[in-house]
Parts: structure tokens; sequence; C-alpha cells
């Protein structure tokens, strides 16, 4: 890809109609670009326009209510085939290059002509430099925080720096970028992540067992000295390394006042009964599907599965992590004394 490490799947809100007077116009000039037909994608795959290459030449029109990400392809190419990231905007927008050498030039706004560099600069780093790479998204964001590169590049400083830290990076964006879609997820997630970090108060839910009877973790909580509340899924990776050893770890608590109260994003009862039997699970097992499921992960900022929280009587959150040995430093602790 073009432009690696930037964000594909970003949902910006789009709006295609033809151009108009403040519409965007693309001008491609690439040499010995494959003859036939080349079209403009948004972020999904699906096309906005298309458009014919006459020697090296095409031309794109069309309008869009925010700027945004798209990508020029020409899916049919043979000898050159080209998947060029472009951002959206409505002014003329130039485009070019040479197939031969997979260079491609795009100018005409700062937005574009600051993503072609940020490309140069991030292959011309070696590849464990992480500090080189955090340190050029960073220079980058604070050129371009104005516009849609830097909503882009929230995406790429995900991660890379603390929530705290990223949450102040959405903020600094320009207002017209503060409700994209995925600005909003990485910002959710990473409030979340801070509002559940160890110290905080947990978050309270109700799932439903499969007697249909509503549990509340509060309840459970208030109960027991202290719960671990586990996110996961018989179809998750780690799941058969991570949930049984889970449950051997906290198995010698069981009688002592530990209590666990599992969410599982399956929708196969069978199967999800099956694996909490061969798992050894005890205490609050509950399945209610992906959509609910993910719902209840995403209180605590988890995207991965399996994932935990280690919880007090009084319902401070302990500790939280992926693993055992990620809860076992506090589980330990809390029953010592």
């Amino acid at each position: 890809m073009f432009f690696k490490k930037l964000l594909y799947l970003t949902a910006l809100s789009i709006v295609f109609v033809a151009c108009g007077e403040k519409g965007y116009i693309i001008k491609g000039d690439i040499i010995d670009l494959d003859e036939g037909t080349i079209s403009l994608l948004d972020v999904y795959g699906h096309t906005i326009s298309s458009t014919e290459v006459v020697d090296g030449k095409f031309t794109f029109e069309g309008k869009v209510d925010v700027p945004c990400l798209a990508y020029i392809n020409n899916a049919l190419g043979v000898v050159y085939p080209v998947d060029i990231p472009v951002l959206l905007e409505n002014t003329v927008i130039n485009v070019n290059g040479d197939a031969r050498i997979g260079h491609i030039d795009i100018t005409g706004t700062k937005a574009n002509e600051d993503m072609v560099e940020f490309k140069v600069r991030k292959d011309a780093l070696s590849p464990n430099d992480n500090e080189g790479y955090l340190s050029l998204v960073k220079e980058m964001f604070e050129r371009n925080s104005d516009n849609v590169l830097g909503a882009l590049l929230i995406s790429n400083l995900y991660n890379l720096v603390s929530d705290k830290e990223l949450l102040q990076y959405c903020d600094r964006l320009s207002p017209e970028f503060h409700d994209d879609p995925m600005v909003l997820h990485y910002k959710n997630v990473c409030q979340a992540r801070v509002d559940t970090e160890p110290g905080k108060q947990f978050v309270d839910m109700e799932m439903h067992g499969a007697d249909s009877v509503a549990v509340k973790l509060s309840d459970v909580v208030a109960s027991h000295k202290a719960t671990v509340l586990l996110f996961w899924a018989t179809w998750a990776r780690e799941a058969d390394e991570v949930v049984p050893e889970l449950v051997e770890g906290c198995r010698p608590f069981k009688d002592k006042g530990l209590a666990l109260y599992t969410v599982s994003l399956d929708s196969d009862m069978d199967r999800l009964e099956h694996k909490s039997d061969e798992y050894g699970l005890f205490g609050n097992c509950f399945g209610e599907g992906t959509e609910k499921g993910d719902k209840a992960a995403g209180l605590y900022g988890f995207e991965g599965l399996p994932r935990m929280v280690l919880i007090g009587r009084d319902g401070t959150i302990l500790a939280r992590g992926r693993s055992y040995q990620d809860i076992s430093e506090e589980l330990l602790k809390l029953f010592r004394q």
C-alpha cells in the first residue's frame, strides 16, 4: 500500500455529488500507466467514480462535504497496477509520477503534499526506529492538526502514546473532524481506558444467564471479597491458553471470597457450555452474543480477547490486563491480607 500504516478503514462522512464550483478536480498524469479505466474508490473499496486513462492522463471530478481519504486504483492494471491514496479536498489536486518506479507526487493541498513527504521519510527510517517513527508522526500531526491528514494520523498515534495523550491530540483537531467516526472510536476507547484504570471505580453491567435471570456485576462485587471480570470468546485465538490459566490461578480462592463474572461474545451456546466445562469456569458465565458482549467490553476500552479486570469489594479496580499474570500480584496481595 502506497501509504502504509495510514488508517485504511476510516469512516469519514463523505457525500459525493456532481462537481460544482467548489468541488475537487483530480488531474492525473502518470508515465506508463496502463490504458483503460481507472477508478476512484472510498476507503471501503466502493467505487466513487471511474474515468478513462489516455496517454497516462485522467481526470476525476466531484465534491466532498468533509475532506477524506480515497484511493485511485486501476484494478485491471496488468503492467503497473496502482493503488494511490489521495486526500479529497475541494480544490485542484495534481497526481503525477512514473508507474515504472512507483513514486507518485500529489500536490495542490498541504495535506496531500505532507502525506507524500510522510511516506518518503517513513520509508527512510530503519525498521526498528520506533522513536524516530513516533517523532515523525508527532511532527506531521503538529503541521496538519487543522486538516484531514491530522485526523488520519490519530490512527498512527493510537497505542504509540498514552491514552490521556491521545485524548489531547483528538481535542486539538479542527472541529470539523471531532465527530468523525474513526476519531470518535479511538477517543471513546481511550476515554474508557482512562475511566477504568486501576484505582478507579468499576463500570456496572447486567447480563442474563441460560435461565434468563439477570445478574448485575455490582451485586456480585458487593457480595465477594474480589471479583474477576473476564471478557472472552471460544473463537478467540488465545482463549485456550489464557482462560484455563486464569481458572487455575483463581481456583484456590474460590471458597475464600473470589468470584468470576465472565462475559463471552459467543452466540453458539452449546459450544460456549462445552468450552466453559472444559476450562473449569466457575461463577457467573454469560454469553449474549457479539453485539452485547462487545458493547460491555467497550465500557472498559477492551478491543481484543481475552481481557480481564480485578475488582475489590468496594468497587475499586485493582488490576486489568490480557492474562492472569497481569492481575496475579494484586490478587495474591489481596488474599494474603
